[in-house]
């Protein structure tokens, strides 16, 4: 049971590597994220690729499916298309660093639907997702500087990394406290 626990925190971090092809398949489709239609378009498609990835690390831990890669699509779409739609799409740190928090809740509560079914206390899975979010992009913004303003539905490898590190520390948390009966 030890090598199981072991291996899928190191799964979820590795997850990391879904963000980069995420988000290149995003930028494919739509190209500079400009508008809320685009965010939509953009951001399920990145999300599906993400969640994906991490549903790939869940499943040897939690049974968790594609369910999560669909809600991880669908956070991402509802919170950057509400962000472009009430904020803009100005690519400044300041403008990218103001729209996270909403991308982020969105994921999160959409996720933590899925994980209450499978972990108790999972209602704090909203709160992290929503603060890593912001730390993520700003860790990217550091690693990609001038490269920010090209439009990004989703933050790169360098936020991706943290982000899943960071969450994987919540996640181990709470499954320490405890994992739901199945049934």
């Amino acid at each position: 049971m030890e090598t199981k626990r072991n291996w899928w925190g190191i799964g979820w971090l590795i997850a990391f590597l879904g963000f980069p092809p995420g988000g290149a398949l995003a930028t494919a489709i739509i190209g500079r994220l400009d508008s809320a239609p685009e965010g939509i378009v953009g951001s399920v498609a990145a999300g599906i690729v993400i969640g994906a990835a991490q549903t790939l690390a869940l499943w040897r831990r939690l049974p968790i499916g594609p369910e999560w890669a669909a809600a991880t699509a669908a956070g991402l779409a509802v919170g950057v298309s509400l962000n472009v739609a009430l904020f803009g799409s100005d690519t400044t740190l300041n403008a990218t660093l103001l729209r996270a928090p909403l991308t982020g809740l969105m994921i999160g509560i959409v996720q933590w639907l899925v994980l209450r079914k499978h972990v108790r206390y999972a209602f704090w899975w909203i709160p992290a997702v929503t603060i890593v979010y912001v730390i993520a992009w700003f860790v990217t913004a550091q690693v990609i500087r001038d490269s920010l303003n090209q439009g990004f539905v989703v933050f790169g490898a360098s936020g991706a990394l943290v982000f899943q590190a960071l969450l994987g520390v919540v996640l181990t948390l709470l499954l320490r406290a405890g994992a739901k009966a199945a049934g």
